[in-house]
């Protein structure tokens, strides 16, 4: 089936009116699209301004447009008309803006009480922040996202908590600075708060749909590019009562440690993730690379670097000779050996390289469509699966239906998934952070841990994925482990897994061999890459960023830099927010319709989507979009980072006036205000800025209306002691056994009539046991049975 007549989406009959622009609201609305709706996009006359773009070749796909002035009587007229048939607007002004126009949300929910409204802001609404400008660039630097790309030293919770974290003397071994080559913030490619607000964009108006379903009323959802950015670092910026817990700190997220990324005697970058030592030295050992004699023995290698303290010291003491090894050989011998071995290794490739993939296309992550002025091309695909209502790219909007059913919700609900219940089989991080988005939205998670799990549960990654939830601890393995399982399912809506194919099967728990039981389950079972060949490998954030060609764009390896690994991106995290965005719209059909489905997505769609400012021809030929720079200061001379004589502003002169004015204020001439700029301007200007403080170039630039924003390195820190954040929801504060108070980013979406709900701390491994099989009628005496005989396991929490 081809992109202009795909199949009937999971939100067939939704009607969205589109009043974004530039990277958050319209990738969300290319979502909604993607999966069924009928996006109408709304442009002022003189057309989008950020129409030049190179996303927009992307994130424009399969709506309809129309252009209208709002502000001329006649414009408000005719979109009034559209709200009033309309299910979703999803709007991107400054706040306030509305309001003056006359299409806030108070105003159209009279004409339109079904009507779910959904503002993406740089900032939120009343708070300090809320006039600063919100471009991306921006927000990324008042927030101090820039310096959490590449990591920081003792890692960014060390440096939360005002500690220099373990080892503080031990510096990166020589070779392993990645990106630029100088320190200080770093500018991606991906733009990681737009992206965030995006992903949150979409799952409050899936939520706000499933709620509308069952109370027949609309709602006011709310997100912002701060919010996204405190999404793409939810599990890094946490600040705990106890960071000397045992388990909890791991070394992966400092800037110091060991990345797995190594380059090839054929000057190509793989990454090997986790990295076997043992493995690589004895895949090396000969005159050419061959599959060990391993038995699989590598896979669980003894040998392995721990995440430990002292472990951070063995990567840097194994990395040299590791370094050397990947030397002697290229890197396709490198991706084949590994994936003989069952070894996670991929090729770090360019977005091209990625879109170009046969397998991609096969698998539907990557599409080739006709476009009006470019031909044939390929971009990407839809990121969401569903098994029933697949959906599909489309060229043009679906048909506009003769008659929309009337909204006859009765119902109420305190949070969007309330009366929910969910059952997190998941693992690493991919699989349960959606669920836990789940449970900030009402839903009951009940977390089936193995007993092994007291380990991970306990660690900063894992404590970051089980807040909300309930934790059982069994062992499947054991008919009654099973047979406790089964009980839970037969009570679930939705069942989660990211497990490795045929293990589900394995266990008769896959979707296949539940649908007939349970025909109103929700099943989603993630993965790490595409349906294909690279299935059965380990799928890990890292070698899916690798294979989707963000690294290479993230570390600016067009230039020559090596690929960067980014601390503070959304591949793990985006992944299980895809998987959270799919369960809801899956339960919004489900619903209206009685049937449930199964649902997916992978680590890879998130890491496209990360990059879908990219395309290309049919024929491979790259499209054209923005670079950053080998220094990583930014797109562009109006588009980037300075230094100043005490830190670090950002610029985003992104208009002929601002760039007038920036070169105006710092006394630099400027020949053609249209002109991109070059070489000459990055000098001028980084000389004037040069030499003044952070606060004056802020003031000057500020005053005189140029976006700008001094580079706030500290404000992972201060947000936890920012009444206002508090206040706002944009800090939780709650408890975890092992390192007592817990303080994470908060509530990420807004609604004015469900709220979502931070129900309770991170889950123990067990913490619930005895509580989740009381529920299930079992008796404290057969409980202790099962816990003597090792089927279940109890977590002791301090």
């Amino acid at each position: 089936m081809g992109p202009t007549d795909a199949a009937p989406g999971v939100l067939d009959g939704v009607e969205v009116l589109d009043l974004s622009w530039g990277i958050a609201g319209p990738i969300t609305t290319m979502m909604l699209a993607d999966n069924g709706a009928r996006v109408t996009k709304i442009e002022p006359p003189r057309g989008d301004p950020f129409a030049g773009q190179s996303g927009y070749v992307v994130w424009q796909r399969g709506k309809a447009r129309a252009r209208i002035d709002v502000t001329d009587p006649a414009g408000h007229d005719e979109l009034i008309e559209l709200v009033s048939g309309a299910d979703v607007l999803v709007e991107s002004f400054a706040p306030g803006t509305t309001d003056r126009l006359g299409i806030d949300y108070a105003t159209l929910a009279e004409v339109n009480p079904g009507l779910i409204y959904c503002s993406i802001t740089g900032y939120g609404r009343r708070n300090r922040h809320s006039e600063r400008p919100g471009y991306d660039a921006l927000v990324a630097a008042r927030t101090g996202l820039l310096h959490d790309h590449r990591g920081r030293p003792g890692t960014v919770m060390e440096y939360i908590n005002g500690r220099p974290g373990p080892h503080p003397t031990f510096g990166a071994p020589e070779g392993m600075v990645r990106g630029a080559s100088r320190p200080g913030p770093v500018m991606p490619r991906s733009t990681w708060p737009s992206l965030g607000a995006a992903y949150l964009a979409s799952l409050g108006i899936s939520a706000a749909l499933r709620a509308r379903a069952v109370t027949g009323a609309g709602q006011w959802v709310e997100t912002s590019l701060l919010q996204g950015a405190l999404a793409a670092v939810s599990m890094t910026w946490q600040r705990v009562e106890n960071p000397d817990a045992p388990l909890y700190w791991m070394w992966p997220v400092d800037a110091r440690a060991i990345d797995g990324l190594f380059q090839c005697a054929d000057g190509r970058w793989v990454h090997h993730w986790m990295v076997r030592p043992s493995w690589v030295k004895a895949a090396a050992d000969g005159v050419s690379l061959r599959v060990p004699d391993s038995d699989g023995k590598y896979r669980d290698d003894p040998d392995r670097i721990g995440m430990e303290p002292a472990d951070l010291l063995v990567g840097g003491f194994l990395y040299p000779d590791l370094a050397e090894a990947f030397r002697r050989f290229p890197s396709d011998e490198w991706v084949r050996v590994g994936q003989q071995s069952g070894m996670g290794v991929s090729l770090v490739r360019t977005p091209a390289e990625a879109l170009a993939d046969p397998a991609y296309l096969a698998d539907g992550c990557v599409v080739e469509v006709e476009h009006p002025e470019h031909g044939r091309i390929r971009h990407l695909g839809n990121v969401l699966e569903f098994s029933d209502t697949p959906g599909g790219v489309r060229t043009r909007p679906p048909r506009r239906p003769a008659s929309r059913p009337p909204l006859v919700g009765v119902g109420s609900l305190g949070a969007p998934l309330e009366g929910v219940r969910v059952l997190d089989l998941g693992l690493g991080v991919a699989g349960p952070f959606g669920p836990r988005m789940l449970a900030d939205l009402g839903a009951d998670v009940i977390k089936v841990n193995a007993l092994h799990d007291v380990y991970w549960n306990g660690t900063h990654m894992g404590l970051g994925t089980n807040r909300g939830k309930r934790s059982i601890a069994l062992n499947l393995k054991d008919p009654r482990g099973m047979e406790v399982l089964h009980a839970l399912i037969g009570g679930a809506d939705v069942v989660t897994t990211n497990w490795r194919p045929g293990a589900a099967a394995r266990l008769g728990i896959d979707y296949e061999s539940l649908r007939e039981r349970h025909p109103r389950l929700v099943f989603c079972n993630s993965r790490g890459y595409e349906k294909g060949p690279r299935s059965a490998l380990p799928g890990t954030e890292q070698t899916a960023y690798a294979l989707a060609g963000t690294e290479w764009e993230d570390g600016a390896a067009d230039t020559g830099n090596s690929p960067v690994w980014s601390r503070s991106g959304l591949g793990d995290t985006g992944n299980g927010l895809l998987t959270a965005i799919a369960i809801t719209q899956a339960l919004y059909h489900r619903d209206r319709t009685g049937r449930g489905q199964e649902v997916s997505t992978s680590i890879v769609n998130a890491c496209l989507l990360a990059n879908s400012y990219s395309w290309i021809h049919a024929d491979g030929t790259p499209g054209e979009w923005a670079k950053v720079d080998a220094d990583q200061y930014g797109l562009s001379p109006y588009y980037r980072l300075y230094e100043v004589s005490d830190g670090w502003v950002c610029v985003a002169a992104v208009t002929e006036e601002q760039r007038a004015k920036l070169h105006d204020v710092l006394g630099v001439p400027l020949n053609d205000p249209g002109d991109s700029g070059g070489p000459g301007d990055v000098a001028r200007l980084a000389d004037e800025l040069a030499r003044r403080p952070a606060i004056d170039a802020f003031k000057a630039l500020d005053d005189a209306g140029v976006p700008v924003e001094v580079v706030n390195e500290a404000f992972c820190r201060e947000i936890f002691d920012d009444p206002e954040a508090r206040e706002l929801g944009w800090v939780a504060t709650t408890t975890a056994g092992n390192v007592g108070r817990f303080e994470d980013p908060g509530m990420l979406v807004n609604f004015s009539a469900t709220p979502g709900v931070i129900q309770r701390g991170p889950c123990m491994s067990g913490e619930h046991t005895r509580e989740i099989l009381r529920e299930l009628g079992y008796a404290d005496g057969r409980i202790d049975e099962l816990a003597a005989a090792g089927t279940v396991a109890e977590a002791t929490v301090r």
